[in-house]
Order: C-alpha cells, then sequence, then structure tokens
C-alpha cells in the first residue's frame, strides 16, 4: 500500500523533516508557493508541489491520488501573511481521507504570559492565530490530530541571538529561555508519526531553561565574541516538554548549547 505524507509548507523545518520521513518509507510531497524551490527539496528526496492562497480559494498541485494516498499530513506553515489562518489549514484538512494523520506543527507562544512552570493544561491566548487555528482543527479532527507546539527554534543558520548582537542593556536579562534544537524536533516528528500518537498535545522544548542573560551571554561570546550586558530583571515561563518523553519512546538528546 502506498504511504505518502504530504508537508504543508516546506521551509527551514519541513525540508529536513521531509528527507527524514523518505526514511520511513514515505513518498513525501513538499508543498511551498515558491516553485523555485523544488530543486532544493529533491535534493531531500521530496517531490515539491505548489500551494497557492488566497481569500477566496486554496489550491495543492496534487493529484486525486496523491491526495487519497496521503497517511499522514504536517502543517509546517505559520500565519504570517494570512487573513484567514486557521480556516485556511481547516480547508487543506478536508482535502485528505478521514483516515489521514493530521500533525499541526503549533508554537509554545499560544500560552499566556505568566511567571510559572506551563504544561499543556496550562491556558491559552485565545486571541493568538495559532490558538485559533488549533481550537479549529481539535473541533474538526481531534480524534486524529497531534497537536507538536514547538518551543523557540535553534539550529544551522538559525538562533535567536542574532537579535540581541547589536543591543545593550538588553531587558528581562533573569527571564529563563525556552528552546528547542532542530535535531530533538525531528525526532519528535517521527516519533508522533511510528507510534502513531493520534487525539494528543505535546509541548517540544528543552528541559534547559537557563536565564536570559547566562545563556545569550554565553552564545554571543562563544559563537560571535560579542559581550552583551542583560538588566537583571525579569521572570517569566518555564515551558515543560515532559510529557511526550513520559508517553513515547522520545528523549531529548541534544544541549541547547550546542551551536
Amino acid at each position: 500500500m502506498k504511504k505518502n505524507c504530504v508537508i504543508i509548507g516546506c521551509g527551514w523545518l519541513g525540508q529536513p523533516l521531509g528527507s527524514e520521513i523518505v526514511k520511513l518509507g514515505f513518498t513525501v510531497y513538499g508543498g511551498t508557493r515558491n516553485a523555485e524551490k523544488f530543486p532544493a527539496l529533491t535534493q531531500y528526496g521530496i517531490k515539491g508541489f505548489q500551494l497557492d492562497f488566497n481569500e477566496q480559494e486554496i489550491s495543492l498541485d496534487l493529484s486525486i491520488e496523491q491526495i487519497q494516498t496521503t497517511s499522514v499530513v504536517i502543517f509546517s506553515i505559520p500565519p504570517t501573511g494570512f487573513s484567514y489562518y486557521a480556516e485556511s489549514l481547516l480547508t487543506i484538512a478536508r482535502l485528505f481521507p478521514q483516515e489521514t494523520h493530521i500533525i499541526f506543527s503549533s508554537s509554545t507562544g499560544v500560552y499566556k504570559e505568566v511567571n510559572e512552570i506551563v504544561d499543556e493544561n496550562s491556558d491559552l491566548d485565545e486571541n493568538h492565530a495559532v490558538t485559533k487555528a488549533e481550537n479549529l482543527l481539535l473541533k474538526n479532527f481531534k480524534e486524529r490530530l497531534t497537536i507538536l507546539r514547538l518551543a523557540g527554534l535553534i539550529g544551522e543558520n538559525r538562533h535567536p541571538v542574532k537579535y540581541f548582537l547589536n543591543k545593550q542593556n538588553i531587558p528581562n536579562g533573569l527571564a529563563p529561555v525556552n528552546l528547542i534544537q532542530l535535531t530533538d524536533v525531528i525526532p519528535a516528528f517521527l516519533t508522533v508519526i511510528q507510534e502513531k500518537k493520534v487525539n494528543q498535545i505535546y509541548n517540544i522544548c528543552s528541559p534547559q531553561h537557563p536565564t536570559r542573560m547566562n545563556y545569550y551571554g554565553e552564545i554571543a561570546q562563544q559563537k560571535f565574541g560579542v559581550e552583551l550586558s542583560f538588566l537583571a530583571e525579569g521572570n517569566g515561563k518555564i515551558i515543560d516538554g515532559s510529557k511526550i518523553v513520559k508517553e513515547s519512546g522520545f528523549q531529548y538528546n541534544t544541549t541547547i548549547f550546542e551551536v
């Protein structure tokens, strides 16, 4: 039987993720708005297809057979540029068979700003575009949906320390960081696919939570030779990403200090 995986939004995360899903025996189709990215996707073993979005119409350049043999569809596309983000994802999800496993790449940004440890049952910012997308997908596909709430992503050519390099007296130096390495994010997705973890929500966040002052100060010095100065103030939430470890074979294996 054919096993197709469709990735809606095949960028910084979707490309290497798709490459690893190919190794599981899937034919992987990666959707992008920019056809110029097709050759890069091919290098990952991914078959590129065109995504077209506007407020009136959404089209996927996939055949009926490709859609009907899709066992996993992954949404890895941010709300930027969408007027109707949640509704657009719902429209796409409805194109696929009723048995298709839907995985939504969400964000820990959906949680309210609090000064405590936050888990999957904590209060959400209901006005956040990603929260609205979660709610709509849960309402329609809960029994075959997995939501992965990703912390701040770090990896090759991507690190939030770059935003601080030209700044001084940076606020909230004592606030904890909530980050996750790409090398841990991809195994989380693979675990969810292989173990069929449906009807679940998981935070994907490193168990390391140093202060912004300590973490970004060390990384800036180590990677760029830059001395940062932070204000010794602030606090914030700590994302608990342990649920997926307790309920599956997944483990966090990469320290956030590896850059």
